[in-house]
C-alpha cells in the first residue's frame, strides 16, 4: 500500500489506466471530511477509455442525480445500482488496483494499493453487491397489481402532506392498516422519512396520475 502522490491523483491514474472495468462505491455520507471520490466526479469518470465498463453502487442518500445527471437514464455512460453499503468510498480498476476511503472511528482513512488480498477484499463484495442490487431506476416489486395500485395511492398521500387519519379514509382502510402499509414501502424504498420516500416516489415515476388521486 502506498500514499502515492495523492488520492485525487491516484483515482485519476486507476481509472485511466484501466483497460476493461472500473468499479466504483460512493457510500460515504455527504460531507465527510476528506471526501475523495464525490468531489472528483463527474471529471474522474472522464478518465476511463471509451469501451471500459465503469459500475457505480451508491444508497439511496449518497447518489446525487445533480452530480451526474446523464446517468441511468438512456443506459448511455456509468451503470449505476442502489444498495445498502457500510460507509466507504473506493474506486477499482481491473480487479487489480483500488483505491479505498474509509470512515473509521477516528476519522477517513485513505489508502491505495495493489496488492492482491486487500484488493479482492473489495472487489469480491462488490461483484456479489451489484448482482443484488437494484437498477437506479427500478422500481420495488409490491407483489401485485392491486398492491402496487394501493402503494401508489399512499405515496400519493404522503406527497401531498395528508395525515393519516384523512389518508386511510380517503383510501377505505383502517389506520393502523395504513401505517403498516407505509412503513412497508419506507422500507422497500430504503426513505428515512415519509416526505422522503415521496420523493423517491416521484423520481421513480410510482405516483398516480393526477385524476386518480383522492
Amino acid at each position: 500500500m502506498s500514499q502515492g502522490p495523492g488520492p485525487a491523483e491516484d483515482a485519476r491514474t486507476i481509472v485511466r489506466e484501466a483497460g476493461q472495468h472500473v468499479s466504483i462505491i460512493l457510500a460515504l455520507p455527504q460531507g465527510t471530511r476528506r471526501e475523495v471520490l464525490r468531489s472528483l466526479l463527474p471529471g474522474l469518470l472522464d478518465q476511463a477509455k471509451p469501451d471500459v465498463r465503469v459500475r457505480i453502487l451508491c444508497t439511496r442518500h449518497t447518489y446525487d442525480r445533480h452530480l451526474l445527471p446523464a446517468i441511468g437514464g438512456d443506459g448511455a455512460g456509468p451503470e449505476v445500482r442502489l444498495a445498502r453499503l457500510d460507509p466507504i468510498e473506493a474506486v477499482m480498476a481491473d480487479g487489480r488496483t483500488a483505491l479505498a476511503n474509509l470512515r473509521a472511528e477516528a476519522g477517513s482513512q485513505i489508502f491505495t494499493t495493489q496488492e492482491a488480498l486487500p484488493v479482492q477484499a473489495l472487489h469480491t463484495p462488490f461483484n456479489s453487491i451489484w448482482k443484488r442490487s437494484a437498477p437506479l431506476l427500478a422500481r420495488p416489486d409490491f407483489g401485485d397489481r392491486r398492491r402496487t395500485r394501493l402503494a401508489a395511492e399512499i405515496l400519493g398521500m404522503l406527497r401531498v402532506g395528508a395525515t393519516d387519519e384523512v389518508a386511510a379514509r380517503s383510501l377505505s382502510i383502517s389506520v393502523r392498516t395504513y401505517r403498516r402499509h407505509v412503513a412497508d414501502i419506507m422500507e422497500r424504498l430504503d426513505a428515512r422519512s415519509r416526505f422522503e420516500a415521496g420523493l423517491l416516489a416521484a423520481e421513480l415515476d410510482m405516483l398516480p396520475p393526477p385524476a386518480e388521486r383522492h
